[in-house]
């Protein structure tokens, strides 16, 4: 994780374990943070990581999170991943 100003950079690569890290560290300070990005370098290790960024989402509608906008990702390990973005 980087912060720069208003915007926290993630990786995609990241564990279970430090997803849940993740999420108990953001959840407190998501009306801080208006875009998160995701570094896709390197492959997707779990959903639960999309599944996290499309709560935030949720939960604050007018936070900026380009990875999901884009709606398409593609993995070595599970292909092509195509979602719907709804706002």
């Amino acid at each position: 994780m980087e912060f720069n100003g208003d915007v926290l950079t993630i990786d995609i690569d990241m564990s279970i374990e430090e997803i849940i890290e993740f999420e108990e560290f953001i959840r407190s300070r998501v009306d801080y943070i208006e875009t998160i990005n995701v570094n896709e370098d390197g492959g997707l290790q779990s959903s639960a990581l999309i599944a996290l960024l499309v709560s935030l989402k949720q939960t604050k509608p007018d936070l900026e999170i380009p990875f999901l906008e884009k709606g398409k990702f593609v993995s070595k390990a599970y292909g092509t991943m195509n979602w719907i973005c709804y706002d």
